[in-house]
């Protein structure tokens, strides 16, 4: 029995590693078949045999889920945090006919103009985005209220609408068909990782009683793990799939411990604290690394906001459904449109008793670590790992005083510097916050742009376009962070793929963390 279970560990380790490596070794070539899945400023993103890759150059009159031959020039470029294995520039393509996964595209684009003409822009932009992840045309400015009240999850298909949505086609339905109307329904949102992952789990715990079978959440949530990483190389690696699955970790493992504790409360208060607090703690982390803020607001935003963007779910998939039927459409249509009307008086409301979001930086992530730990081991008993958080005065000092320069690249557009003490960040882009980043860099100083900065006898930077020259006493270096070719004979430190990226300066060398 245990070489069978060491055999079944060993290859759910190396498979994913093989498949990964699979996935990444593959040539592109100067003529291929692609599938347009997202259209953004520079160009679009397209799948080829299940990759994903950038492309630029002509792509006039391109829309969102066609087919596509296209022909041109490939150069390989890994982006593992988005699973893009390189940028193709298009000289000319030709479209092919529509199919099945494209009459999707072209039914979501649909709806939304339908209700564009009975909600207008803004609020068909909300509803679609809500109730089926369509989010081409979703305004920035909500979409940053959402953030700062914490709800952002809400304003694309997650988890949470995968629930509901099961839980209603199976009271319509019944436990046999729900499954397969529900898989419908994920492929009609564009299968996020959040949504499959959601359903993969439901759908164990709908065979665990068929099957006489004990259903464990925590197995369920790591089949659903393996199933996607095996499915998709890349998603361990994407934002979204570290939040979905440690979100569902906190709550399977401290939800109920915290609903008990909360028992002099009313039910619906109480389940809706729990949840929301058992979410929190392990992603909050990940919150911090990825975007440098959190939102003081997220207990409300979510008890208010979440219960009338459930109603929106429903009602946006209904509209779906009955988008042909004038009458309901028009109806529902008029219920939707007060419904959303609330939701932003709701959200004027919250946003001006709560607080703003807390700009944060990996002190506070490394702290929040260190407390966790000592807490469960003193739990346990160890009662001299009280002073281990001493070593967070160590760290405080190498982070904060910087005995050696250290340059820190943060993909918003901010470079940075700190040598004994001084501190500057510097933006490279116009549009960045330089007071957040001031915050979270502990930075006294502050710049919008540069030329030349000495960082200290031996080095100093250059700015050279988009991109920067780091020269040193030997050796001289290019911090890349355009995605256009250069002509520099000099070693590249490459950021352009990477959220974050450090850089210590030694005498006569560099370390590089990207």
């Amino acid at each position: 029995m245990n070489l069978r279970l060491t055999i079944i560990l060993i290859a759910f380790f190396f498979i994913p590693i093989i498949n990964n490596i699979y996935y990444y070794n593959f040539e592109v070539h100067e003529k291929e078949n692609v599938r347009i899945i997202s259209l953004n400023s520079y160009g679009a993103t397209a799948e080829v045999s299940k990759r994903k890759i950038y492309l630029t150059g002509n792509l006039k009159n391109v829309k969102l889920g066609e087919r596509l031959i296209i022909t041109g020039e490939f150069t390989k470029e890994i982006n593992k945090e988005k699973g893009v294995i390189g940028e193709f520039k298009v000289d000319e393509f030709k479209k092919l006919n529509v199919d099945l996964k494209g009459k999707i595209y072209r039914m979501r684009e649909y709806i939304f103009y339908a209700l564009k003409e009975k909600l207008g822009y803004r609020r068909a932009a909300i509803v679609t985005s809500i109730s089926f992840g369509y989010s081409d045309f979703l305004d920035k400015d909500d979409e940053e209220d959402m953030k700062n009240l914490g709800v952002l999850h809400a304003i694309s298909v997650s988890g949470l609408h995968m629930v509901l949505v099961y839980s209603i086609l199976k009271k319509i339905f019944g436990s046999k068909l729900a499954p397969i109307v529900s898989i419908i329904y994920v492929i009609f949102t564009g299968a996020a990782l959040s949504t499959v992952r959601s359903y993969i789990m439901m759908l164990f715990m709908g065979l665990a009683t068929p099957l006489k079978r004990n259903y464990n959440q925590l197995a369920s949530l790591s089949m659903a793990g393996i199933v996607l990483v095996l499915y998709k190389p890349y998603s361990i690696f994407e934002v979204g799939f570290q939040l979905s699955f440690l979100a569902t970790l906190g709550i399977i493992i401290f939800n109920k411990t915290i609903n008990k504790k909360l028992y002099r409360f009313p039910k619906f208060l109480r389940e809706g604290v729990s949840i929301c607090l058992s979410s929190q703690i392990f992603t909050f982390p990940i919150l911090i690394i990825y975007f440098k803020e959190f939102s003081l607001g997220f207990l409300m935003g979510n008890l208010i906001l979440l219960p009338l963007i459930n109603i929106v779910v429903v009602l946006g998939n209904l509209l779906a459904i009955l988008v042909k039927v004038n009458l309901l459409f028009n109806y529902i249509s008029f219920i939707t449109y007060y419904v959303t009307l609330f939701i932003d008086i709701s959200t004027e409301w919250l946003l001006n008793i709560t607080p703003n979001s807390l700009y944060l930086n990996e002190i506070v992530i490394i702290c929040y670590i260190v407390m966790w730990i000592t807490c469960y081991f003193y739990y346990k008993g160890y009662g001299r790992v009280i002073y281990f958080p001493l070593i967070l005065v160590f760290y405080y000092y190498i982070l904060v005083y910087s005995p050696f320069p250290k340059i820190e690249y943060y993909k918003d557009g901010i470079i940075s510097i700190s040598f004994k003490g001084e501190r500057s960040v510097v933006a490279l882009k116009k549009s960045v916050d330089l007071e957040k980043y001031k915050i979270v860099t502990l930075s006294q100083n502050s710049y919008n742009n540069f030329n030349t900065i000495r960082i200290s006898d031996g080095y100093q930077m250059l700015k050279d376009n988009k991109d920067i020259i780091l020269k040193g006493r030997n050796k001289n270096y290019v911090l890349k962070i355009s995605k256009g070719k250069n002509d520099f004979n000099y070693d590249i430190i490459d950021f352009k793929s990477s959220n974050y990226g450090k850089i210590i300066l030694l005498e006569n060398n560099i370390l590089v963390f990207n």
